[in-house]
């Protein structure tokens, strides 16, 4: 019964994707870890820089002070979330509170609608504030805006005027928020339009608009075309719920712009989903409207407060700015600075690469190694059947000897035989002859098995081996009227064991000689490194020409034990060769068998 083959694919593929994974997963660790010193190393550049833009801000404001709370504020505001771009990675994101004397919250990094000045020939005649879009819109509502937003964006190429344009409707006093509308305008060359004017039906304006490019290395100014708005739809709007439709009407229509932090045409990574990622963090969100803000006596600098989650790496940093006292008209700023990275997310970014040719090298050494396992599979299958076959073909080869022996013995045990014991005992003996003969065979296969056999190294000419074993055959060519011829067409030599090279060519003439006819012929070819033997006889079958070489087969089973031969000359044969860098092989001719001996 055969043995299934094992599947050395799985244990292999299961254990160097361990190693893949553990190996993988300890370079990302290190370098996550990298990337967290890094992120917090830029946050405090981060704040550095921003404390020195309050210092210097509120150093200019100490003597005359500011205008108005409010105007502090607006400017915060909009230092919240127009210093952004300092913090230039995709991995980190920040966002800043800052918190009056009273350390309460007056402006934060906010997604916002407004902040417009309209001038009029040159005067400012009215200003709108600024609205967080979090106090008005739901988060799908925001969401949606945010989509119009960095379509318009993504889609500007400055050669065309803007796909879209952003209004608001506000109270008459600019302060409360009563509308948001997007509409898609349509642009027209100014010289392919001959129609008339067109007023836009929401903001009762009519436009036209000159696109220029600036060479920013020379200043200079070229108008690329000129277009005119020649209609308009609205795609979305929001109306403020709280406000009814004859109050709707007594409302300021004005073009505005947005704020959405992360979302910029100047970075291609600073995209919706990288405002997403903001927008949905609540940690970057959770500035208090009270501040706690307090050291221990003697620091200078406060440390980053690390709040790690495994996952997201995340820091506050706590600073007072400004140089005024308590008393002065500028008084001291403090400031908040949130930041969230993922280190892993990074990391895992920056190793792509090496998972993919780390994956490449290990799928490579998993297939070798399956490939060389099931080679020592095979190989050792290979040996346990040769062994399996060998003791099978050892008790096949011993049980008739054994059996004539016995049968012998039991015969002489009868008084009867007395008259045939000298035949019994010679037949017996000869018995015992072939039974050793079989162990001395079975002894130089081991000898050639075994890892600890030497080789003498003599370089042997392999036409004087040839006529040497030739010669011991002399007797039996004589008999059997066999005609032999002898050429030598160049010399073969060969480095190795001269007894054993010569036990390996006798095996060859023996089969020639005792598988031959009567009055046939034996050709020996000795060339330039390759001999070949050719006698007449019986061709080969296709089933011999595939055994011929196994231990043990005897083909024609008559003639084999007629002759002597126990199926393990051509065996031998093979394995001496073998072992000194020759290949044998038989082929047959259409009156015989040819047998090549040549160096591999």
């Amino acid at each position: 019964m055969r043995r299934k083959k094992k599947a050395f694919w799985k244990p292999v593929t299961a254990g160097l994707g361990a190693v893949y994974l553990l190996t993988m997963a300890l370079a990302t660790f290190l370098v996550k870890t990298k990337f967290a010193e890094d992120f917090c190393q830029r946050f405090r550049e981060f704040a550095v820089y921003l404390v020195r833009e309050v210092n210097d801000k509120e150093a200019s404001m100490e003597e005359d002070g500011w205008d108005s709370e409010e105007k502090r504020r607006d400017y915060y505001q909009s230092l919240a979330n127009g210093y952004l771009w300092k913090v230039n990675d995709e991995m980190l994101q920040v966002s800043i509170g800052f918190y009056d004397r009273d350390m309460r919250l007056m402006a934060k990094t906010r997604d916002e609608i407004g902040g417009n000045s309209i001038y009029e020939a040159g005067t400012k005649v009215r200003e709108y504030a600024s609205f967080s879009l979090d106090e008005y819109l739901s988060l799908p509502e925001k969401e949606q805006l945010a989509k119009y937003q960095w379509e318009s964006v993504h889609s500007f190429d400055g050669d065309e005027p803007e796909k879209y344009r952003f209004s608001i409707r506000t109270s008459p006093n600019g302060e409360t928020l009563w509308a948001i509308y997007v509409q898609e305008i349509i642009w027209t060359r100014s010289d392919q339009w001959d129609g008339e004017k067109y007023t836009d039906p929401l903001t009762g304006s009519v436009t036209s608009i000159e696109m220029v490019n600036v060479d920013y290395g020379t200043g200079k100014e070229t108008i690329t075309g000129s277009f005119k708005q020649t209609g308009s739809h609205i795609l979305w709007q929001w109306i403020n719920p709280g406000i009814s439709e004859e109050e709707l009407e007594k409302g300021i229509v004005t073009k505005t712009s947005m704020q959405l932090p992360y979302m910029t045409a100047y970075e291609t990574w600073r995209d919706f989903e990288s405002w997403k990622t903001w927008c949905g963090s609540g940690y970057l969100h959770g500035f208090s409207q009270q501040g706690d803000f307090a050291w221990e006596e003697g620091i200078e600098e406060p440390p980053v407060i690390i709040d790690w989650d495994g996952w997201n790496y995340r820091g506050r940093y706590q600073l007072k700015a400004g140089l005024g006292d308590e008393d002065a008209k500028a008084g001291p700023v403090y400031v908040e600075l949130r930041m969230e990275s993922s280190p892993w997310l990074a990391a895992m970014d920056y190793m792509k690469y090496v998972y993919l040719a780390g994956f490449v090298l290990t799928f490579t050494c998993g297939v070798k190694m399956a490939l060389v396992f099931r080679g020592i599979y095979d190989s050792q299958m290979a040996l346990e059947e040769m062994r399996r076959d060998f003791t099978n073909a050892m008790a096949h080869e011993l049980k008739t000897p054994l059996g004539i022996i016995r049968n012998f013995a039991e015969n002489l045990m009868e008084r009867n035989m007395e008259e045939k014991r000298e035949y019994y005992l010679a037949q017996i003996i000869g018995q015992t002859e072939e039974m050793d003969r079989l162990v001395m065979k079975m002894i130089e296969i081991s000898k050639l098995d075994s890892q600890e056999l030497v080789f003498k190294r003599e370089n042997v000419l392999f036409s004087e081996l040839a006529r040497e074993q030739l010669a011991r055959f002399e007797p039996v060519v004589k008999e059997r009227k066999l005609q032999v011829r002898f050429e030598e067409n160049g010399e073969f030599v060969v480095l190795g064991d001269r007894a054993y090279l010569a036990g390996a060519v006798w095996n060859l003439l023996s089969n020639a000689v005792d598988y031959n006819v009567d009055g046939g012929r034996i050709v020996i070819r000795v060339e330039m490194d390759r001999c070949v033997v050719e006698n007449t006889g019986k061709p080969l079958g296709e089933d011999q020409l595939a055994h011929v070489f196994d231990m043990f087969y005897t083909g024609d089973k008559s003639r084999s034990k007629k002759n002597g031969h126990m199926g393990m000359g051509l065996f031998l044969a093979k394995k001496v060769f073998g072992l000194h860098g020759l290949d044998l092989t038989i082929e047959n001719m259409e009156d015989g068998v040819r047998v090549i001996v040549k160096k591999t």
